[in-house]
């Protein structure tokens, strides 16, 4: 009976935390650039493998390319842009990758409200406002399809480490019941 009940608070665990928009609470952050009670997240995704990235900012415009500025500023991202696209980037074990350009290997710019339905922007990152909350993305492309064959695939943590985290706060919770003897 009680593993029927630990299994059910698992259950209804993974599928809460699988649906709904993600918070950036939600995501597997690489590292946060900047300060200030603003943030918007980046995720760069290559296709085999996606990174979050976090940046954060006090009063004033910002755009995407500040965004991406500071979070090349603050740590190991690298990214080269010319009179505003984006045309390579590397990060971790990706060097260079869209350097070739179109019509094979180039980055579509995406943006998001909520981490998990992306569109196009129709206009570029240097001149995209930012806005607190929101969500930019860009895919590496290898086709010449329009529009882009993927858009950003947010890095969270997939539905069965979220359920063995359930299970491990479940049986935590679980305390030992003591009998005295007499």
């Amino acid at each position: 009976m009680a593993s029927r009940k630990v299994m059910s608070l698992v259950l209804v665990f993974a599928i809460g935390a699988s649906a709904g928009a993600y918070t950036f609470d939600d995501v597997i952050v690489e590292y946060w650039a900047g300060s200030g009670s603003n943030e918007a997240m980046v995720v760069i995704d290559f296709g085999a493998d996606s990174y979050a990235f976090g940046y954060k900012w006090e009063g004033g415009t910002r755009y995407g390319k500040d965004l991406m500025d500071a979070v090349n500023t603050a740590g190991s991202l690298d990214y080269t842009a010319t009179g505003g696209f984006l045309n390579a980037i590397s990060y971790s074990t990706y060097s260079n990758v869209g350097q070739g350009g179109w019509p094979m290997d180039w980055w579509s710019y995406f943006v998001s409200a909520n981490g998990q339905s992306w569109i196009d922007p129709g206009e570029g990152f240097a001149t995209r406002v930012l806005s607190d909350g929101v969500w930019d993305g860009w895919a590496h492309q290898s086709t010449s399809d329009w529009p882009p064959a993927h858009q950003p695939m947010t890095p969270i943590p997939e539905p069965a480490t979220l359920s063995l985290l359930g299970l491990g706060g479940v049986l935590l919770r679980r305390r030992p019941r003591n009998k005295l003897c007499g």
